[in-house]
């Protein structure tokens, strides 16, 4: 369910693409930092959005010693990038909180890949799982309580899965509660309820999205996949797909009319942010809504920008 949520760089200004460039970057370090140097190779795109939404809410990138710090970045070589320094946002209490969600986050990946995959999936999964369970461990040491506030939503989500999908609605609510619950866990009202409310329609468009995309190969592996349980044999027919993004619109929609709530100081968070997160939710996952939808038509783009 990981690496949908990414901007569309055609429509973004140079700026504001390496500002988020350089929040990819900060948080890189952060995991490198919080969670082991091994868990920066499973960064995604996704957990970038988490960060940008809590700057905005928090009003800048907060420390421990500067509660109210203003988001700054700074030129640092790293080894994929030994030499050309690249913009990378400053640690803090963002980045540091964003690298342990991507550990949590990606432990119950791992555990959901070792449930449902087969073959060599399953075998990578369970090799793997040692590696994600320090990690999550080492974020629980840093945010205690951090892993619990998603295990009731993933349980429950589990066990919809094992149980064969009662619907499509239910398994993609349990998991925008636990996303939900990672985009608000920490903060205070009146930030936590339109975290809460961002991560919530975020993480049902995420699993449906991701449900889109597998749909074929889980029919064939024979996989709980929720679409398939709505439309049986029948499959994702045109109709289908046009109703499918008419909802998945909706549901960025909400999360839209929850940031609209948030006052973005440019001062503290520099004048990138705000565009840059209306570009994600207005934008990039429109289209990429669009893309998964219908690959088609993304395929008939990509050969007339390539004539």
């Amino acid at each position: 369910m990981f690496g949908y949520v990414r901007p569309y760089p055609p429509e973004l200004k140079l700026r504001e693409y390496e500002y988020y460039r350089g929040v990819y970057c900060g948080l890189c370090r952060a995991m490198g930092r919080c969670t082991g140097q091994c868990s920066r190779l499973t960064l995604s795109y996704d957990l970038v959005f988490l960060a940008l939404t809590r700057m905005a809410l928090l009003g800048g990138n907060p420390s421990a010693s500067e509660p109210l710090r203003a988001v700054r970045f700074e030129k640092k070589r790293c080894l994929p990038h030994p030499f050309r320094r690249r913009a990378s946002l400053q640690a803090g209490e963002i980045t540091d909180y964003v690298a342990c969600a991507s550990a949590v986050l990606g432990y119950h990946k791992i555990l959901d890949d070792k449930k449902d995959e087969t073959g060599g999936k399953r075998l990578r999964a369970r090799m793997a799982l040692p590696f994600f369970r320090t990690w999550q461990r080492r974020a629980e040491r840093t945010y205690d309580g951090l892993s619990q506030t998603i295990v009731p939503s993933m349980t429950a989500l589990s066990e919809m899965e094992t149980s064969g999908l009662p619907s499509a609605d239910e398994p993609a609510t349990a998991f925008g509660e636990a996303l939900a619950a990672l985009f608000a866990h920490g903060l205070s009202e009146p930030q936590a309820r339109i975290a809460h409310h961002v991560g919530y329609h975020l993480g049902r468009w995420l699993y449906f999205i991701d449900a889109i995309d597998d749909y074929d190969e889980d029919v064939r592996a024979k996989r709980p996949n929720p679409l398939h349980r709505l439309y049986g044999e029948e499959g994702l027919t045109q109709e289908h797909r046009e109703h499918l993004e008419n909802a998945l619109i909706v549901e960025l929609r909400h999360a839209c009319n929850a940031l609209d709530l948030v006052e973005i100081d440019p001062a503290a968070c520099g004048t990138e942010l705000s565009p840059l997160l209306y570009h994600m939710l207005q934008v990039a996952l429109p289209q990429k809504t669009h893309e998964v939808l219908f690959p088609s038509c993304k395929q008939s783009s990509t050969v007339n920008q390539g004539e």
